[in-house]
């Protein structure tokens, strides 16, 4: 990530969540201890800007209406997240106060620091001066009264309790994104869905599902980003992303991850569709010997599986090959006599004409499945959530495969 995430306007989103609570301007500007003029302005800034009225305003008071009960949920979760954030270093009562305090333009500092790498990256992300940064940055350690800043090798960036904090500010400031989507206000310059996706995903069956959904939603639209399970796995951790499709791990690399099982996607040993291999009746573990293999890269859960299968099968441990990129293995095994692992369904199903399964070797691993990664807690947009469902049901005959 380099480009600093939005922040909303905390003063607005206080003044509504406190318009909300109280059910009028007056008891909310008392609350806040400001002056009724400057909560109305602050109220129709925020709805300027979500281009929606959120209050239906009658003489006995300002009372939500369909679009402001859908956006108070959101700011609900954003207020309780901040308050979430602040615990980790302070007990519930202290929390609530302080985050009471904090203001946008220091989480909007912090946000850049812990995007950009270093307070010099972060005040040219933003487009002010260095001290500029520094004020706000250094008014939120006060405040926190707890070090979020340390010097490196690259400049002053933030510590790891001011990357937690951080990332679960983001992860707040994501549910007022949320809500604008939900209320028909989504900024252009996000991706209303954002899936990551692994090299072997099904990527017809991940087709299949888009393609209705985006039917049903020609107004949204969708970021499809592929990268390793690590990276894909961190930025969901972050709030980067809203989903992984794909093959799950277990236990997920962080706590606040969850998987949902869609089918089983056994490894397969394949070739080129006129190896030599694919004559033979019954092959076994000898008949493999005498190939070369294109290897998965260290790391992959498939290279783990191939070394066990050198070691129990005698095979040959050379490695000539070594790489990732499925259209590079594809195009090695169509140009040679050599062996690779992949998954199932990604040849059978949806894949290449010009490999071929080695059917009657049984490769033994533990059992691979493929499916959904969320973050505990999320709370899904309509067109998220259409997005689950979509791709639950174009999953579902696969499921009948043993």
């Amino acid at each position: 990530m380099n480009t600093p995430l939005p922040v909303p306007s905390f003063r607005r989103l206080r003044a509504f969540e406190t318009i909300a609570r109280t059910g009028s301007v007056s008891a909310a500007a008392q609350a806040l201890r400001l002056s009724q003029p400057a909560v109305t302005h602050a109220l129709n800034l925020l709805e300027a800007e979500l281009g929606a009225r959120l209050f239906e305003r009658r003489q006995d008071g300002s009372f939500l209406n369909a679009d402001g009960a859908i956006f108070r949920r959101r700011t609900g979760r954003f207020f309780d997240q901040i308050v979430a954030a602040v615990e980790c270093t302070h007990g519930r009562e202290d929390a609530e106060n302080i985050a009471a305090k904090i203001g946008g333009a220091q989480v909007r500092s912090l946000l850049a620091i812990w995007q950009t790498g270093s307070f010099r990256a972060a005040a040219q992300a933003l487009e002010i001066s260095e001290p500029s940064l520094q004020r706000p940055a250094r008014a939120l350690e006060r405040l926190l009264e707890t070090t979020l800043y340390r010097r490196s090798a690259t400049g002053l960036g933030v510590n790891e309790t001011g990357g937690e904090l951080a990332r679960r500010l983001a992860l707040a400031i994501g549910e007022i994104r949320s809500g604008a989507e939900e209320i028909g206000a989504a900024s252009k310059a996000r991706a209303s869905l954002r899936v990551g996706v692994l090299a072997l995903s099904p990527r017809t069956l991940l087709a299949q599902a888009t393609g209705v959904l985006l039917a049903r939603y020609p107004a949204q639209k969708m970021e499809v980003v592929e990268s390793s399970y690590q990276q894909l796995a961190r930025d969901l951790h972050d709030g980067a992303l809203d989903v992984i499709f794909g093959a799950l791990r277990e236990p997920p690399p962080y706590a606040d991850l969850i998987g949902e099982d869609l089918f089983e996607d056994p490894y397969s040993i394949v070739c080129r569709r006129d190896h030599p291999l694919t004559k033979v009746a019954l092959v076994e573990p000898a008949d493999l010997a005498r190939y070369g293999w294109v290897f998965p890269t260290q790391g992959l859960p498939r290279r783990d599986v191939l070394n066990a299968m050198i070691e129990a099968w005698g095979l040959s441990p050379d490695v000539q090959i070594e790489t990732s990129c499925l259209s590079t293995i594809i195009a090695l095994l169509t140009a040679s006599d050599r062996l690779s692992l992949l998954s199932r369904w990604n040849i059978t199903l949806y894949g290449h004409s010009e490999l071929a399964r080695v059917e009657s070797v049984r490769i033994p691993h533990e059992r691979r499945n493929v499916g959904l990664t969320t973050r505990s807690g999320w709370l899904p947009t309509p067109f998220q959530d259409a997005f689950l469902t979509s791709i639950r049901t174009a999953a579902g005959p696969l499921q009948t495969f043993a």
